[in-house]
């Protein structure tokens, strides 16, 4: 678990380093502000490409292989960053970033979810947030020091290039083959379940759904990140200190709240526990819509710890679902349609918060939590009855 924990690791390091190296990025480069909506969108189109055809990849190759490739090619793509002489360049070492953050997210998801308990798949997000966390402090220290952005993420690929090595001793050692007890006890299971791919496995409509309910997901979460900030500055008048305080502490709140949920992620239910966050979710998000100041800060930590257990336990409950047979496939389309949300969703929520009332963030992201709260529900209660 261990390589597994670091390469989650590398996969949390570049994800949130752009907003805070483009500043100095786009200055040194001469490149306009709104640049770097371009560089991310690209990332989230190849993410979500990876993850939808990785599935195919990882049934040939094995999750070890496809994990050590993509971790050198986000290693790569990250020192490529750190050379860029011009746009273009930034453009070209998008592509392996996104494809390789893809596969490595599905990989090990699928791997966790196969092998491993749900604590383990709650403890292996928290260590994204590690990542997360870690990347944005590099790149601020070059940053502060010099304004060298290029050294920030020379550090950063070093790291993710170590990790890469790391993977590929586990890999020479046969780490990520052992059959666990948990695949032997889902083998006679799995002579039951067909092979199925493509639009055959996505027009099983509790496929469908649970690929619907990541994005949905991710609508919540991302909307608070991105959203949020804007609504209680603009719409309630406070401090940008503070609120930069309250969104922190929302991230802050989902990793705590993914180290408790993996304490007793294996003495109850996965279904149990997702009510559980659900219900913390809608109080917490309830709780915004009410314009009291006094309540925002327990609103935003409910909201942080209900949403912890949620995206790791429909990752590891989708081989009990659908097979493992068909597992790899499933959680590639639920990865990908997860990435899709920052570019579907998210910006629909800006349009109409811009053209109807900022009331409407807070609004809509207790009606994302409603609505995947029903289809987690429905979906269970589908697969129950079989």
């Amino acid at each position: 678990m261990v390589v597994i924990y670091l390469t989650f690791i590398a996969l949390g390091l570049p994800d949130t380093i752009l907003g805070v190296a483009w500043p100095s990025m786009r200055s040194s480069l001469f490149l306009p502000l709104e640049a770097a909506g371009i560089i991310t969108m690209l990332t989230t189109i190849c993410t979500a490409f990876s993850s939808f055809a990785s599935g195919l990849l990882l049934h040939k190759l094995g999750t070890g292989k496809v994990v050590f490739i993509s971790t050198l090619l986000s290693a790569s793509a990250l020192f490529g960053y750190s050379l860029s002489p011009s746009f273009w360049w930034l453009l070209l070492c998008t592509l392996p970033l996104g494809v390789g953050a893809g596969a490595i997210d599905t990989g090990i998801n699928n791997f966790v979810a196969l092998k491993y308990s749900p604590r383990h798949m709650n403890w292996l997000h928290s260590f994204w947030g590690i990542g997360a966390f870690l990347g944005p402090s590099i790149i601020t220290l070059y940053v502060a020091d010099s304004g060298n952005w290029r050294g920030g993420y020379q550090v950063i690929a070093a790291i993710v290039f170590v990790i890469a090595a790391i993977i590929g001793i586990s890999i020479s050692l046969s780490l990520w083959r052992s059959k666990s007890i948990k695949e032997e006890n889902t083998a006679l299971q799995n002579k039951a379940v067909q092979k199925k791919s493509g639009l055959n496995l996505i027009r099983q409509q509790d496929v469908f759904l649970s690929i619907i309910a990541f994005p949905i997901y991710i609508a919540v979460e991302m909307g608070v990140g991105v959203w949020l900030a804007s609504y209680l500055i603009e719409g309630r008048g406070l401090d940008k200190l503070n609120v930069g305080l309250i969104i922190s502490l929302f991230y802050i709140s989902i990793m705590i709240g993914r180290l408790i949920a993996g304490i007793f992620a294996n003495n109850i239910s996965i279904q149990k526990l997702m009510n559980i966050g659900l219900c913390l979710m809608f109080i917490g998000s309830w709780m915004l819509i009410i314009q009291q100041n006094s309540l925002l800060v327990p609103s935003i930590i409910l909201l942080g710890i209900g949403c912890a257990p949620i995206f790791p336990s429909m990752i590891h409950n989708t081989p009990k679902l659908f097979g493992e047979i068909n597992s790899q496939e499933i959680t590639g389309y639920q990865v990908g349609g997860s990435y899709l949300s920052g570019v579907l969703i998210l910006p629909v929520m800006g349009l109409l918060s811009s053209k109807v009332s900022l009331e409407v963030i807070p609004i809509t992201i207790c009606l994302f939590v409603v609505l995947l709260a029903f289809i987690v529900n429905l979906i269970n209660r589908h697969r129950s009855q079989k």
